[in-house]
């Protein structure tokens, strides 16, 4: 088997497949979130993401992703939109929660729902947002999460996009991983509620000019 490394992977556009491993990297660009959106419920948030990946449209869909191959198999994903894109998609994901969660599952969202969204920002009407980058933990420090996210630049500029725009928790070792990529820290906000109850850290906006 060959080194998985970005010389030995290829980009190219996510398939419905694969939908357990792409929800695992779904859920390690966002764990903090994930685990109180779900109130640390990893099932239920594997099982959920899954069937949303393998839908054809939605903020969690294939349709949103490129995909680094190794060997055929994912090695990373990075999925993000045009602020308009993105904007229309978000609320699948909630959606798709009251449809397949527990009845416990929908007691407890009421009780976070309303205060994770202020963890971030706006995105501009002319920004493209990454929503998720991920490299598999065995590709990781080998150059995959790099070559997605020029991927992600160059995929906001054909789209005629001034800026990609990013949110990632302070406490997340990405952060410099994307300073070191060009992007610069723009806010950093935090939430009480959701810090006390299921300790979200802060979270950082993030952006790259691109024009």
């Amino acid at each position: 088997m060959t080194v998985m490394n970005a010389a030995t992977v290829t980009l190219a556009e996510a398939e419905p497949a694969e939908e357990e491993t792409a929800a695992r990297l779904i859920y390690d660009t966002g764990s903090y979130v994930f685990d109180c959106l779900y109130d640390r419920d990893f099932d239920a948030f594997l099982r959920i993401t899954s069937a949303l990946w393998l839908q054809q449209g939605g903020a969690f869909s294939h349709v949103h992703a490129r995909a680094a191959l190794h060997d055929g198999h994912l090695a990373g994903i990075a999925l993000g939109f045009p602020q308009a894109l993105y904007e229309q998609e978000f609320g699948t994901g909630m959606m798709a929660m009251a449809e397949m969660g527990s009845p416990e599952l929908l007691a407890h969202l009421p009780s976070v729902a309303g205060h994770i969204p202020w963890l971030f920002p706006e995105v501009p009407d002319d920004a493209w947002y990454l929503l998720f980058l991920s490299a598999h933990p065995d590709a990781r420090g080998r150059g995959i999460g790099e070559l997605l996210l020029n991927d992600c630049f160059e995929r906001a500029r054909q789209a005629g996009c001034a800026a990609l725009h990013l949110d990632v928790a302070s406490v997340n070792p990405a952060v410099r991983f994307y300073e070191r990529m060009g992007l610069e820290r723009i806010a950093e906000t935090s939430v009480p509620k959701i810090a006390a109850s299921h300790g979200v850290p802060p979270h950082i906006r993030m952006v790259k000019h691109l024009v």
